[in-house]
């Protein structure tokens, strides 16, 4: 159920995709670094801002003091930096290889202080599924460490004036995200809330990228892939209250099978035997993550709502820039 589910949520997003790559066809960006018909390696180093968009609720809010229930506090994890590294070989039949890593990092410390907040804390032994526990001028913090590896094998066609790059291979993503909210209204030792979720999952991949020409040194970019990843997620939460010392931890897990989607688009320009690319990509994982505050039967059976999701949306995107090099060249 949701791994369909996520596979409907980026079907507009792939049709959307699908439209532009038929009105532009998508050659190699390796190609700029690499003359066809050329083997040997190739570098890649890219630098990006990361916009974090993987909302979820941070507790509940009440309109008054009077109320128990009201809308969520809706957070996500921030904003921070990005980056990639490539190793990859073109052959000179037109079939390549490579292996890429990338890494995304967000953080949000200077989330809204709320005037009073709902949440649920650890689970204890009477209340197994957590406990409801309210805070006064509690803020959010939030932190975000993302993992991506690749390894691709693909190839070179000549469509059109360009040249489109079609491949497959495998894909491995990690994602690790600690919330905490923290009370510090009292005067006294502030308590505070933690939240831990990780996704840690591996699939199949498969993809196109490449180049519309525009003059000799310049060129349109773009590329796409989609994936399915077989992993685990898990769930963590602790309650640190120095007037409470006792225990208090919960965690749970589940095995998923989830999708993922990458994009990019932006305008590449040669430099000597390489090529710089600027551009805006998007990468996200849907169902990945946990963001449920475990709302104990007890109460759920008077009527509590569940807080977040449980089968949550991982979205990341920002403006990045790639340098590509042939190190063939730098060899001659």
């Amino acid at each position: 159920m949701h791994l369909m589910g996520g596979f409907r949520a980026f079907a507009g997003v792939l049709r959307g995709i699908g439209l532009a790559a038929a009105a532009v066809i998508w050659p190699a960006e390796a190609a700029l670094a690499q003359s066809p018909g050329t083997a040997g390696l190739y570098l890649e180093a890219e630098g990006q801002l990361v916009f974090g968009a993987s909302h979820f609720d941070a507790g509940i809010e009440p309109p008054t003091i009077f109320d128990l229930t009201g809308p969520g506090a809706k957070r996500d994890e921030g904003n921070g930096l990005g980056g990639a590294l490539a190793l990859g070989y073109a052959w000179s039949n037109g079939w390549g290889a490579a292996v890429r890593y990338r890494r995304l990092e967000a953080d949000d410390t200077t989330a809204p202080v709320d005037t009073g907040i709902f949440t649920f804390a650890a689970g204890s032994p009477l209340l197994p599924g957590g406990f409801l526990i309210g805070a006064l001028g509690a803020r959010t913090e939030v932190e975000s460490d993302t993992s991506l590896i690749d390894f691709e094998v693909g190839k070179d066609l000549n469509v059109g004036g360009g040249r489109l790059h079609v491949f497959g291979g495998v894909t491995y993503a990690s994602i690790e995200r600690d919330v905490s909210v923290i009370s510090e209204d009292c005067g006294c030792i502030p308590f505070s809330v933690h939240f831990a979720n990780d996704f840690h999952g591996a699939g199949p991949k498969i993809g196109a990228r490449g180049s519309v020409p525009v003059t000799g040194a310049v060129s349109f970019v773009g590329g796409i892939s989609v994936a399915a990843l077989f992993g685990k997620s898990k769930f963590a939460s602790r309650l640190d209250d120095p007037l409470f010392p006792m225990p208090s931890s919960f965690s749970d897990s589940d095995r998923r099978t989830v999708a993922a989607l990458d994009g990019h688009a932006g305008i590449a320009i040669g430099l000597g035997p390489g090529s710089l690319t600027l551009g805006y990509r998007v990468d996200a994982i849907f169902g990945a993550l946990d963001t449920d505050q475990r709302v104990s039967p007890l109460f759920r059976s008077v009527g509590y709502p569940k807080i977040g999701d449980d089968h949550a949306n991982f979205v990341e995107h920002g403006p990045f820039a790639r340098f590509t090099l042939p190190l063939s060249a730098v060899g001659d």
